[in-house]
């Protein structure tokens, strides 16, 4: 967490500049020098207020999960059924803000790194285990209990595998595809469910 004191906007603008940092040198090559190079800040002032590298990249981990949900909060205020808000869910997660070359570049670098970072798995925890609830909360009423978890890892490997390839710019799967997929898939797993379960 920043320290008390560090405006909202000042705050903004060094986590969009540790995304551009990143995104230009790694994360690996990229120090709190750098950064605040980018966000024309001195070095010495995000030290204060974020401590070490790690810590700010953690800061940047929680905001772009709040980012999307953010998103994904919006998507669902227009879906009235459990498929509605299924597809709701997984539209957020392939919203072009979220392809960004930048901001795609700072999730694999960040996904990366998490396993070396204890409060950003942490985090990154959170967010998942709170999408994986909303994606059972719908699926609930439409096939029988004993398939939600499997159906769950189902959906959440299927939205992560092509964001993975939407991320790609070679690949076939696009942002403008990608939703078509995965409502495809989800149209017939939830079928197939349904009618008594994985075959």
């Amino acid at each position: 967490m920043p320290k008390v004191g560090m405006q909202p906007i000042r705050q903004k603008q060094i986590i969009e500049a540790a995304i551009d940092t990143i995104h230009e040198l790694g994360i690996e090559q990229s120090s709190i020098r750098q950064i605040g190079m980018k966000a024309g800040i001195s070095p010495s002032l995000i030290t204060h207020y974020f401590g070490s590298r790690d810590e700010l990249y953690t800061l940047v981990l929680r905001h772009l999960n709040r980012e999307l949900s953010r998103v994904t909060i919006g998507r669902l205020r227009t879906a009235s059924t459990p498929m509605e808000r299924l597809l709701a869910i997984a539209s957020a997660q392939f919203d072009a803000e979220q392809f960004q070359p930048a901001v795609a570049t700072a999730w694999f670098a960040l996904w990366a790194a998490l396993r070396g970072n204890h409060e950003m798995m942490r985090y990154q925890a959170i967010y998942e285990k709170r999408l994986a609830s909303n994606i059972a909360y719908c699926l609930r009423s439409l096939i029988p209990e004993g398939q939600v978890d499997f159906a769950v890892n189902c959906l959440l490997a299927m939205i992560d595998g092509l964001w993975v390839k939407a991320a790609q710019p070679t690949s076939r799967v696009t942002t403008e595809n990608a939703l078509a997929i995965f409502q495809n898939y989800v149209v017939q797993l939830v079928s197939q469910l349904a009618r008594g379960g994985a075959e």
